[in-house]
């Protein structure tokens, strides 16, 4: 085969990948305005005919808020998770078999956040179930992250470009800590939340997130985390 010839097929097939390439990002990016739109979609306006005052329809308002808060919560998440995915996938000039695995698997997670993020936002009075529903969806959405990040900058550098990645590298190392400490502070809510039997005191469970900005100040001085976060 002759060295042009050679040149051509070489080109080609980078067109191939990059066009792979492109089509994953884009079914991901789908994905996660998908998910976002449905999330929106459990905002509906009060079912009532008409509003006899201000105070009804405010009334009526207040009874959103619920699913504004943990729409707000989710699309936060989501949309850090779709950052982050966006400047991963940046470093990228070939895929394998176990990059789009892992890719779908994270995708797989977050498709679940409609789902929880109505249930927390129904009144539930702190049924355990419905939290640890709602805290596992994003304890696996960024559990689902790490392993991809894991493939592509340590495990697989032969699909990345020739670029630095510390940065990257630095965000890979602060992520695994902060899913460590969220598990933490999960479990000892959950457990509190189980052993306090009434529902009344339940809600001081929800305390020890006070204790996570403290641990990750912690970790930050220990030089443990960095301190661009």
């Amino acid at each position: 085969m002759s060295k042009e010839r050679q040149d051509k097929e070489y080109v080609k097939e980078e067109i191939r990948r990059e066009f792979q390439l492109e089509r994953m990002v884009l079914f991901s990016d789908a994905v996660f305005a998908i998910v976002i739109t449905l999330m929106a979609i459990e905002i509906r306006v009060p079912e009532m005919a008409s509003f006899a005052s201000d105070d009804e329809l405010g009334r009526a308002l207040v009874k959103l808020l619920p699913n504004v808060i943990a729409y707000s919560v989710s699309f936060l998440f989501i949309g850090f998770t779709w950052y982050q995915h966006l400047q991963l996938f940046s470093l990228l000039k070939d895929y394998d078999k176990g990059l789009v695995v892992r890719n779908l698997l994270m995708l797989f997670f977050i498709g679940f956040f409609p789902f929880s993020a109505s249930l927390v936002a129904r009144p539930h009075n702190g049924v355990f179930i419905i939290i640890v529903i709602y805290f596992s969806t994003i304890l696996l959405s960024r559990g689902a992250q790490l392993a991809l990040q894991h493939y592509i900058l340590i495990k697989h550098p032969e699909l990345r470009i020739n670029s630095d990645i510390s940065e990257e590298l630095s965000r890979f190392k602060n992520s695994k800590i902060v899913l460590l400490l969220l598990i933490v502070v999960f479990l000892l809510t959950s457990a509190t939340l189980y052993l306090i039997p009434n529902p009344e005191y339940k809600p001081f469970a929800w305390w020890w997130f006070f204790l996570f900005p403290f641990l990750l100040r912690y970790f930050k001085k220990k030089n443990i985390v960095s301190k661009r976060l």
